[in-house]
């Protein structure tokens, strides 16, 4: 049998317990699907972490400074058509 989920049991403290409650109540969500929104977004988050850890390195490495990264980063906003 091939299972579609898996059920987690975890704790919280009482004050982000209710924050929980109260804000799937808001959205009108689940709380099963506001942590499953959460943990997407903190691993995307990490995930734009590294990705901007890497590129500053290889920037250091390129001797190119903060403002020549943003630089590239604005012309290839421009490039796509999506200035800021």
């Amino acid at each position: 049998m091939n299972k579609k989920s898996e059920a987690v049991i975890f704790s919280l403290p009482p004050d982000i317990g209710k924050l929980v409650l109260h804000l799937a109540k808001a959205e009108h969500r689940t709380v099963s699907e506001l942590i499953h929104e959460a943990l997407r977004q903190y691993s995307s988050m990490k995930i734009l972490m590294e990705l901007h850890k890497k590129a500053k390195k290889r920037a250091k490495n390129k001797g190119l400074t903060a403002k020549d990264v943003e630089k590239i980063i604005d012309e290839g906003r421009e490039y796509r058509g999506l200035k800021r």
